[in-house]
Parts: structure tokens; C-alpha cells; sequence
């Protein structure tokens, strides 16, 4: 019997003895599992569920597992024999620990397959898998000390630890640490413990580093304001899970006075959802919400929202950095997680705070101006972001949907530089251009929509759309009287930069094609993946001059940048992107062998690593000239 449906073939004997060998045959004969489950272990999934299909898979109920970094360190998986990496990892290292998964019993063969996806980063240890990859050198980690976010983050986590020694009634969960939904006590209670404890500073100055001690406060106290001032992210935290908390009480008083049709399921969700955010544990806040450190030092964290959206607990945790959040979250935007496909609607409104909203505008050079909304410079019509720092909602009891393939991503972002933050030290000449070291600058990155469409969104309730409506719904799906306005998404980064100036680089798609290359050089020198950098372009010494910005992809920087301060790491680098235009990708202008990536899309029509060679090679030519 032919297995495929309505096929149009026939059927005809075949001879035993040729199929002894065949791989299908075989297949079919072999006493394999009756089912095949897979599961999700990533960092979308909430800790509880990560930590059950953990236990599963161990135990064998659970046969695949898909996975992120959070199977990459500390886990023994007992008699695991084969590990699939679809990509190449970024360093030799995180080769290491993921194939090393596999294997680790006497008498068992580990077996590591990786596929090599057609990018920049994996063609270029494709050629080279054993010396680049398998046997590759690694690294010793680098550790700065002096990002000042990453220390008010530990410093946070130090005068808590101290409270909740005093407090520890405060520390079972969320409920018992606000103490009230409409009054509630947290930050102003941590900030009254932290005044005038000078046991409590002492520590803070023997942990932190001496040099960054007046950065941060700690020689007159700013300290205090830095960890429960009232616009902090502990503030913002606790004003935001209360209101949370009291707006599904409004809404559960409004089911039970109203009495609509489904009234009493959706009631009983909302309870459910209510008693979620009081129970959660108090260290699980904290961390959520990127008060104290955690995995991978995220800082910049916004999370899409998913509320009551059926009876059992959803499993997901959408969390992301906002500069990313802008674009996948964005209208229309959707991401699968655990199975399920979950879409935003709207970008999450806090009761008594506002949006930072800005005015922008730039030229093809890419010189980039904003206001503030309300100054009086700012141009009466433009271009305007919104900054949504408190992340974005899915609709209200809307079920997921089941996804029907891989979630498309519709928006990319792109960086812009308004300028440095302090004032750019004395340039040098390396390598035959002009570099500005490496200091604190501000970047502005913003999701425009497709072709600069921008998005219509409410102040109001939040909702988001791409086309302006005449009237809409809130995300709780009741009538709203406020306006469609039109933005961008934006997200403000303050980090390290270093502005590299080439002559005679003047036109606009001539700069991104070299920034590209140089981005590209600099991550394989300093051996780190090309996300941990980015690149823009602004306006250079002369009119209708561009110049390069490259920067640490953290906020407060990560000390990338600054080791092209020494002379002989800028060369590397320059030789390196000089080395990845000539490769052998084989293309006339730019392709994910050479130049393209998924961030630079909006340039893909227009990179073209030929006359980024020319600028390199004029450069390096007249440096040793």
C-alpha cells in the first residue's frame, strides 16, 4: 500500500535481496520509539517548565530537546549521544561546552553535527572548521570593570541582600515585598535602610572598584538615589506590578457588575493571573525585571506581556533587550514560543508615567538631531519615537495561535549617532585614517517601520497598529477615546564608540559598505561574534563627508572598541576586513558571504565590498607609504 495520498504512480514488485541494505527498509524494521516529542529549553520558557523538561528529558520522555545557551554550561545529561548545532557557535569555547554535552558516560560515542549557515561568521569557520572551531584557541574571558550600569546592578543586589537579612518577612514573594497594592512600601523602605548605614557602605566601597567610586555615587550617597530613587528601575518595577495587580482588579469589578457573556471564565483567568504576580518569588522579581544580575547581564529588558490567555499557565517568558524588542514586538510583529505563536497589540501603558518621546531628524550623511517633545527647537512637524520602556502587551484572553511556520521577522532596526557624550579626546592617525578614542557616546536606535511607514499608536491604552483607524479597541478589548498617533520605536544606548574617519568618503552607500567590513574585521580580531559590536555612519569633518561610528553592542560599553586604541590591534583589524573582502564568496557586489547581515538589510541593494576594498587598501597603502 503506497503511504502517499491520491498518488498518481503504481506500484511494482521489487526484488528482496536488492532492499537487504535499504536505509528506508531498515528504518521501518527497527524497533524506534513510537512518537518522537520535542521540547523547547530556551530562555523564553519560565524557570519551573525549564526545569521540568529538564528532568524529562533526562528521565527519556522527552527525546529531542531545542535548546539555547541555557543547556550550554553545568548540565549533565547523563548518557546524551548526540548534540545539533544549527549554526556555528561564536568562540571555540561555546563549541566546547555544547558538543561536550554528548558523550559524557564510559562506553558512550558523543556525536556533534553542525550546520554552517550562509553568513559572514559561519562561511568564515566553514573553511576551517578543525583549526577555526574544533581545536581553535581560546580565549581568556575579559572582564571590565568599569560599566557603570553592571556596578549599580551589583550594588543593587548588595543593599538588598542586607535588607532582606533585617526584613526577611519581605523576602517570600512579591506580595509580602511591596507590602500594599495601593500604598506600596519596597523601594521607600530600602531607601530609608540604606541612609546614614555606614556598615552597608563600607561594603559597597570595598567591592567596587576605587576608581569608580564617585562615577557611581559613592563618595557622597548618589548611590542611594541610583537604587530607590523614584524614577529607577526598582521604582518603576514596583509601580508597574501594582499597577498591574490593580487594573486586573478594575477589571474583574467590571465582569462582576456587568455580567457579559463568559463573564465567570474570564473572572476566574484573571484571578488566576492576579494571585501569579502576587506569588511570584521575590528573587524571581528582582531578577525579571533586571533589578540584580543575572545570566548574561541584560540591562536594557523589556518583556511582551502575555496575561490571561487560557486556563493553564503559559510557560513563556518573552523577555528581550529593547534595542531587539523594537522590531520583533513591534505591530504585526510575532514570536513562537513553547509551541505557540504570540503576537503584540500594543506597547504596555503604566497608569501616571509616561513614554519618553523625542523629535528626530537626519540627512543622508546620516548627521542625526532630536528634541525633547516640548522643546521649543524641536521642528513643528517631523518625525517623532517612542520609547516603550515598559515593554508590550498581547490582547486580553486571546488564546495563542498554533504557528504555521517560522515567525517572520518584519522590521529590522538601524543605529544613528547624535554624538558623543563627553568630549571626544585628541584623534590619531592609525593605519592611514583618522580615529577618535574610544569614549562614552549616544546612540539612538530606532524601528521605522517598512519603508519608514512608522506605526500608529495610542498613548492612552497603548495599542499599536501600521495603518491609522478611525476608531480602535484597547488591548482589553474595550472601546478607546484616544488618538492614533504616529511614531517610530526608538531605544537610547549610551556606550563606548570610536569614530573612524577615511578620506574621501563621501557617499552614503559607500560608508555603510566599508563600516561593514570594519565591523566584520574588528569582531575577528578580537575574536568575539560580530553581534557584540555594531556600526552606523554620521557626518564626517567636511560637508557631505560621512564618517564611521563602531561601539560596543552593552550598554556602558564592554571594552571592545577601546583595544583599538593600540595601534597594532587597529592594523589587524584593517588586514582582516581587507581579507574578508577578498574572499572567495564569489559574488559582484555584497552577500551574506561578504557583507550582508540580518541588521543591515535596508543596505543590501546597496553594499558593495569592491569599494570598500578600494578605501582599505588606499588607506593601508598610504600608511606605509
Amino acid at each position: 500500500i503506497c503511504p502517499r495520498n491520491k498518488c498518481p504512480g503504481s506500484l511494482t514488485p521489487a526484488d528482496h535481496g536488492r532492499l537487504e541494505e535499504n536505509h528506508y527498509r531498515l528504518l521501518y524494521k527497527a524497533d524506534l520509539p513510537s512518537e518522537l516529542r520535542a521540547e523547547e529549553h530556551t530562555a523564553q520558557i519560565d524557570s519551573d517548565l525549564a526545569r521540568e523538561r529538564q528532568d524529562r528529558f533526562k528521565g527519556g520522555s522527552i527525546h529531542l530537546l531545542s535548546s539555547s545557551t541555557t543547556f550550554e554550561i553545568g548540565v549533565d545529561l547523563g548518557d546524551l549521544e548526540v548534540v545539533f548545532l544549527r549554526n556555528v557557535p561564536p568562540e571555540p569555547f561555546n563549541y566546547t561546552q555544547r558538543a561536550g554535552r554528548a558523550g559524557r558516560r564510559e562506553g558512550r560515542t558523543g556525536l556533534a553535527l553542525t550546520y554552517c549557515r550562509r553568513n559572514p561568521h559561519d562561511l568564515y569557520h566553514y573553511e576551517d572548521p578543525s583549526g577555526r572551531v574544533i581545536e581553535g584557541e581560546i580565549q581568556p574571558p575579559r572582564l571590565r570593570m568599569t560599566n557603570e550600569k553592571i556596578i549599580l546592578r551589583h550594588v543593587a543586589a548588595v543593599a538588598l541582600s542586607s535588607f532582606f537579612k533585617r526584613n526577611g518577612e519581605r523576602f517570600s514573594d512579591v506580595r509580602t515585598l511591596v507590602g500594599s497594592w495601593g500604598g506600596p512600601g519596597a523601594v521607600s523602605d530600602l531607601k530609608r535602610f540604606c541612609e546614614d548605614n555606614q556598615a552597608l557602605r563600607d561594603s559597597l566601597r570595598l567591592i567596587v572598584p576605587p576608581e569608580m567610586h564617585d562615577r557611581v555615587g559613592l563618595g557622597n550617597d548618589e548611590w542611594i538615589e541610583e537604587v530607590a530613587g523614584s524614577n529607577r528601575r526598582f521604582a518603576m518595577a514596583e509601580h508597574e506590578v501594582c499597577e498591574d495587580f490593580r487594573r486586573i482588579q478594575e477589571i474583574i469589578e467590571d465582569l462582576v457588575r456587568e455580567r457579559p457573556a463568559g463573564w465567570n471564565t474570564k473572572a476566574g483567568q484573571l484571578e488566576r493571573r492576579a494571585e501569579t504576580i502576587a506569588a511570584e518569588s521575590t528573587l524571581e522579581f528582582l531578577s525579571r525585571k533586571a533589578i540584580i544580575p543575572k545570566y548574561g547581564f541584560p540591562v536594557d529588558v523589556v518583556e511582551l506581556d502575555t496575561r490571561p490567555q487560557q486556563r493553564n499557565r503559559s510557560g513563556v517568558s518573552l523577555q528581550r533587550d529593547l534595542s531587539q524588542a523594537i522590531a520583533e514586538y513591534a505591530p504585526g510583529g510575532k514570536v513562537v514560543a513553547n509551541k505557540k505563536e504570540w503576537e503584540s497589540c500594543g506597547v504596555k501603558t503604566v497608569a501616571g508615567k509616561q513614554f519618553p518621546v523625542r523629535y528626530y531628524r537626519y540627512d543622508h550623511a546620516r548627521n542625526f538631531e532630536q528634541w525633547t517633545e516640548g522643546d521649543d527647537r524641536a521642528p513643528q512637524t517631523g518625525r517623532k519615537y517612542l520609547e516603550p520602556v515598559f515593554g508590550f502587551v498581547t490582547p486580553l484572553f486571546d488564546k495563542p495561535k498554533e504557528p504555521r511556520g517560522r515567525a517572520q521577522r518584519l522590521y529590522t532596526t538601524r543605529p544613528f549617532f547624535p554624538g558623543f557624550d563627553v568630549s571626544p579626546p585628541e584623534r590619531r592617525t592609525l593605519s592611514g585614517v583618522t580615529v577618535t578614542p574610544a569614549v562614552p557616546g549616544r546612540l539612538v536606535i530606532l524601528c521605522e517601520g517598512r519603508d519608514m511607514a512608522g506605526f500608529h499608536i495610542c498613548r492612552t491604552c497603548g495599542r499599536h497598529v501600521t495603518k491609522r483607524q478611525g476608531t480602535h479597541e484597547t488591548p482589553e478589548k474595550a472601546q478607546c477615546d484616544g488618538t492614533l498617533e504616529w511614531f517610530s520605536l526608538g531605544h537610547e544606548l549610551v556606550t563606548d564608540v570610536v569614530r573612524i574617519r577615511f578620506p574621501h568618503l563621501m557617499e552614503e552607500w559607500d560608508a555603510y559598505s566599508l563600516a561593514y567590513a570594519v565591523l566584520l574585521g574588528a569582531a575577528d580580531t578580537m575574536e568575539v561574534p560580530d553581534v557584540d559590536l555594531n556600526v552606523t555612519i554620521t557626518g564626517g569633518d567636511a560637508p557631505n563627508e560621512a564618517a564611521i561610528v563602531l561601539y560596543d553592542n552593552v550598554p556602558g560599553g564592554a571594552g571592545l572598541v577601546a583595544q583599538l586604541e593600540d595601534e597594532r590591534v587597529f592594523r589587524r583589524m584593517m588586514d582582516k576586513a581587507r581579507v574578508r573582502l577578498h574572499g572567495d564568496c564569489g559574488c559582484d557586489s555584497s552577500c551574506y558571504g561578504c557583507l550582508r547581515s540580518y541588521r543591515n538589510q535596508f543596505a543590501h541593494p546597496y553594499l558593495d565590498r569592491n569599494k570598500a576594498l578600494g578605501f582599505l587598501e588606499a588607506a593601508l597603502s598610504k600608511a606605509v607609504s
